[in-house]
């Protein structure tokens, strides 16, 4: 699909990115279209899975979840089924922010909010186990956000 977007996508992909609750009309003010074909465009960008969610980006610290941990999994095996386990299980996990494959040494990367550091030794306990096919787990915990967004700037 990215070989199709041309610049008037990708100027209301940046716009969305920023702020997903602009008025069409200012979209298609900014953008130099009619609010038809903005609002045309919007749709088909969410119809081909370009925008896959529309969402509010909630600060942890503000609403009681101060402790965001970094967590490299080492799986004890691995093979299609148990993988796919382990995602299904991570993905039905709140704290769980993200859950990425990686290469490397481990073979998944999490990003946990916990309310503190009580919360995140349950998390720890209760889900990093060799019942869940973990064979080993590190911890990194985020001392401050120097950045964090979603934004892919497109040009």
């Amino acid at each position: 699909m990215s070989e199709n977007l041309d610049a008037i996508d990708k100027a209301i992909l940046n716009l969305l990115q920023d702020d997903a609750t602009l008025p069409l009309k200012t979209v298609a003010e900014r953008v130099h279209v009619s609010i038809a074909t903005a609002q045309r465009r919007i749709q088909l960008l969410i119809s081909n899975g370009v925008i896959t969610k529309q969402v509010a980006i909630v600060d942890p610290n503000k609403v009681g979840y101060g402790l965001t941990a970094v967590v490299m999994i080492e799986m004890a095996r691995s093979n299609n089924s148990m993988q796919h386990r382990f995602e299904r299980l991570m993905h039905a996990q709140s704290q769980v922010m993200s859950c990425y494959e990686v290469s490397g040494d481990a073979d998944f990367m999490l990003m946990v909010n916990a309310k503190n550091m009580n919360d995140y030794h349950q998390f720890t306990r209760g889900l990093l186990t060799y019942e869940n096919n973990v064979r080993h787990f590190t911890s990194q915990f985020v001392m401050n956000f120097t950045k964090s967004g979603t934004k892919i700037l497109l040009d």
